[in-house]
């Protein structure tokens, strides 16, 4: 069950490109969720380091910046800014600094402390990332883990931006696994009592039936 005050949670974890952006926008419209990428916050502290000039190494400085958006946002509207382009947010060089952003246990606080906050005024929420269910929320109503090989996920990632090289892709995909699975704070794990889907050999609408009925067995209802 959810923690006192918190209304209902849905965590979707795991790592890039296992579906949980589509299978999490599916689901916050089939059981009427508000939608949160936690990604997404990242992105934009790295995305304003690297304009800035800012070493994302520099975790003194990044924090400091983290500090300042937030306060420029006033506080939660940091995680649903729509000031930043997509393709900017998702451009190379910002692929590889989200991972070292993300590392920063100190940015990590703030963006989990945003994220309750965030949570917490909403009746019912759905949150993909990669440490909802074990450190954001470990008491969330219902927890997934979607992970699938890693070619396949870069041959996915391929074709959402269809420019770029599925070799380039690969190995983005693989560094990234490795940086997210080894970080000493908050690392990629599934949490003991999420529902584990592999999606390598899945349709999304396969594992969408998966979740939705895990969804209905926790007692979500569905958006007549």
């Amino acid at each position: 069950m959810p923690e006192q005050g918190l209304g209902t949670v849905v965590a979707v974890d795991g790592p890039a490109a296992a579906g949980k952006t589509t299978t999490c926008l599916a689901l916050s419209k089939s059981f009427d969720l508000r939608y949160l990428e936690s990604g997404r916050t990242y992105r934009i502290i790295a995305f304003e380091a690297l304009q800035r000039d800012i070493p994302v190494e520099n975790a003194t400085k990044v924090t400091g910046l983290c500090d300042e958006l937030i306060t420029a946002s006033r506080s939660v509207s940091l995680l649903t800014s729509d000031r930043y382009a997509q393709d900017k947010l998702r451009a190379a060089r910002v692929n590889v600094a989200v991972s070292t952003v993300a590392k920063i246990a100190e940015v990590r606080q703030r963006v989990t402390s945003l994220i309750r906050l965030w949570a917490g005024a909403q009746p019912r929420c759905v949150i993909e990332g990669r440490d909802i269910g074990t450190t954001i929320f470990p008491a969330a109503t219902v927890k997934f883990y979607l992970t699938a090989k890693p070619e396949v996920r870069a041959m996915r990632r391929v074709r959402q931006e269809r420019a770029a090289s599925y070799e380039h892709v690969l190995d983005d995909v693989v560094r990234r696994d490795e940086a997210d699975m080894s970080r000493t704070t908050s690392p990629l794990v599934p949490a003991e009592d999420a529902i584990r889907i592999d999606t390598t050999e899945l349709t999304v609408e396969q594992v969408l039936r998966l979740m939705t009925s895990a969804c209905r067995d926790r007692g979500l209802e569905i958006n007549r």
